[in-house]
């Protein structure tokens, strides 16, 4: 058995969507495993996977701090202290350069601070200057970390990465780590990538390519790649 863990925007949901949907459920039809890990919390993954039919064992979301099986049953969650969550929440709701701030509880986006925070997003106006307010923020609070993607400020806890939600998978379920082989584009695929036998795209970051295995044109042909590997294996 083999276990494919993807990014999902960029890597598996793009123009090539249905053909790495045909070829990721053969590859589980053949006993094998696949695992979407995203930055996205789930009820935006599951607006785009609703009408899909998409064989997927596991759902890693929020870039790791929840962990969902595939009937949509939370595993495992990292939420960020709540001791300061409040103070990190006006922080940014009261920054005049922050258009929209919420607590993200992992199954949906809220406003009310009590509530147990598996993630806090913001989305600014002016991205230069929305860095330097992380910045302020991961300094005064060494209990989170975070990152700029493209439109929003993502705050997680310390320990939360895609890796780490991989390595509670592994080892909960048993799985062999070696057996396991990632795929993703963006620098929050990092350290899943160099842990985990990973794999890029043309237009990943560039700064990934020095822990990645290689470099493949889409999640379609890994799958291409990881059978000729069995097929080699089994001749030997």
């Amino acid at each position: 058995m083999k276990i494919i863990v993807s990014d999902f925007d960029g890597t598996l949901f793009g123009d090539d969507f249905e053909e790495n949907r045909k070829a990721i459920n053969d590859f589980v039809h053949r006993g094998n495993l696949f695992i979407i890990a995203t930055g996205r919390a789930m009820n935006y993954l599951a607006e785009d996977l609703s009408m899909i039919d998409l064989e997927c064992e596991y759902y890693i979301c929020n870039d790791g701090a929840v962990i969902f099986d595939k009937y949509f049953n939370v595993l495992y969650r990292k939420d960020i202290n709540q001791n300061v969550v409040r103070p990190i929440y006006y922080l940014l709701k009261d920054d005049d350069n922050m258009l929209e701030t919420f607590i993200d509880t992992s199954h949906g986006y809220v406003t009310d601070t009590s509530k147990c925070a598996n993630g806090i997003i913001a989305r600014p106006y002016d991205k230069d200057a929305a860095l330097v307010t992380l910045d302020v923020i991961l300094r005064k609070y060494p209990e989170v970390h975070g990152y700029m993607s493209t439109n929003w400020i993502n705050l997680f806890d310390k320990e939360v990465s895609k890796k780490a939600a991989i390595d509670y998978l592994v080892d909960t379920y048993h799985y062999n780590p070696s057996d396991i082989y990632t795929i993703g584009d963006g620098m929050n695929d990092f350290q899943m990538i160099e842990a985990y036998q990973g794999y890029l795209l043309p237009h990943s970051m560039k700064d990934l390519m020095p822990v990645a295995k290689g470099t493949v044109s889409s999640i379609k042909e890994l799958i291409t790649l990881l059978d000729q590997e069995t097929e080699e294996e089994e001749e030997w």
